[in-house]
């Protein structure tokens, strides 16, 4: 009895040692997730993600072999690259693309197939023609509804199902991305993007991986390539002002003549579009020749009347329509106002209002008579 007892709980041991002893999505990147140090802790979920906890299919998907000469011995194979519209502003998106470099000689065809350049000479001077890995091999049982075991087919490395599509066949290449300890799959062809909001995301600077795997002989994937970036959340509309006057001879280190109108171009970077939904965007410039203006354009003149440098600031401020706060007798429906507050609160607390300053330094001079005379061109 005590030896059948013995037996069972070995055989018991072992099982549970199998299962703890799967890879997690966190363990197959190479970036290990640190919220020790971020507010507010812990980070909330982006929406449509999934925790690095769960368990990796490192049958079906092996995991990506991170040592240098490995990767140095298989230059044959594509390599992502990884870029965003960073930085973000905190409550807009920021969007992240993946895009596959082919390696010499190879290229994509219309059909999204990975084929041979038939006019590019390889390292031993010849030409190569077809498809660079044997697609055909697996065609039978990959389209949707013909593979019969749907655990091993068409499935991302936590065994979720691919998302089914007329163009599946331009889709050969599984993404896997990983950030602030959360993971998404997607199933594209030679690039893939993915958007998140910034809104419950920690300002400062976070790390965002992509792990490329391509579909393989029968029902396996090939992991291809690896790669992250730096991508940085901001309370500060990030700005960048250009300078510019027709007569200007010495533009390119902000001298500018007297007497004539200087442009000042603000440049918001905004690629999520998410300044447009303000109530009100303010330009708040002082010259610092005693005006100052503000106005709802992005472009501006100035015509300084006397010599010297200038350290002009800029300020620019959002306004965000909120609801304000009910009251103890609530006879009516509570309207809904556009406010604009600075953006000097303590952390954690509601601010409805974005503001970013900055400061550029620019020097007059006199009109020579020889330009003075001369039609002043762009």
């Amino acid at each position: 009895m005590d030896a059948t007892r013995c037996v069972f709980l070995l055989i018991g041991a072992s099982f549970l040692c199998q299962a703890d002893g799967r890879k997690t999505f966190g363990a197959v990147f190479p970036h290990k997730h640190d919220a020790s140090n971020k507010f507010p802790f812990p980070i909330p979920p982006i929406p449509g993600w999934d925790p690095d906890t769960k368990p990796w299919d490192d049958y079906l998907y092996p995991p990506l072999n991170l040592n240098a000469n490995e990767l140095t011995r298989h230059h044959s194979k594509p390599k992502v690259h990884l870029t965003s519209d960073s930085p973000a502003l905190n409550g807009s998106c920021v969007t992240f693309t993946a895009k596959l470099e082919y390696p010499p000689c190879q290229k994509e065809d219309a059909n999204g197939d990975l084929v041979w350049d038939e006019h590019c000479e390889d390292a031993n001077g010849q030409l190569r023609s077809g498809y660079v890995y044997n697609w055909t091999s697996w065609l039978d049982d990959y389209g949707f509804g013909k593979c019969p075991d749907v655990k091993k087919c068409n499935v991302f490395p936590d065994g979720k199902p691919f998302p089914q599509s007329n163009d599946w066949r331009r889709k050969s290449y599984v993404y896997v991305w990983h950030t602030m300890g959360q993971y998404y799959e997607t199933c594209d062809g030679s690039s893939s993007s993915v958007t998140i909001n910034t809104t419950n995301i920690p300002l400062g600077a976070e790390i965002m991986e992509v792990m490329v795997y391509r579909k393989r002989e029968r029902r396996k994937y090939s992991p291809l390539s690896v790669d992250n970036t730096v991508f940085y959340v901001t309370d500060k509309i990030p700005v960048a002002v250009h300078i510019s006057q027709k007569a200007a001879v010495n533009q390119s280190e902000n001298v500018f003549f007297r007497g004539k109108d200087v442009v000042f171009r603000v440049h918001l970077h905004d690629p999520s579009g998410y300044l447009k939904t303000a109530a009100a965007l303010d330009y708040i410039w002082d010259f610092r020749d005693g005006n100052q203006l503000v106005t709802h354009r992005n472009v501006t003149t100035h015509t300084y009347s006397r010599l010297g440098t200038m350290n002009v600031k800029l300020v620019v401020e959002a306004a965000f329509p909120v609801e304000c706060p009910p009251t103890s007798a609530p006879s009516t429906e509570i309207p809904t106002h556009a406010v604009t507050i600075r953006r000097d609160t303590t952390q954690g607390q509601l601010s409805t209002s974005q503001a970013s300053s900055t400061s550029i330094t620019l020097t007059t001079d006199s009109l020579p008579s020889t330009v003075a005379s001369v039609t002043p061109g762009v």
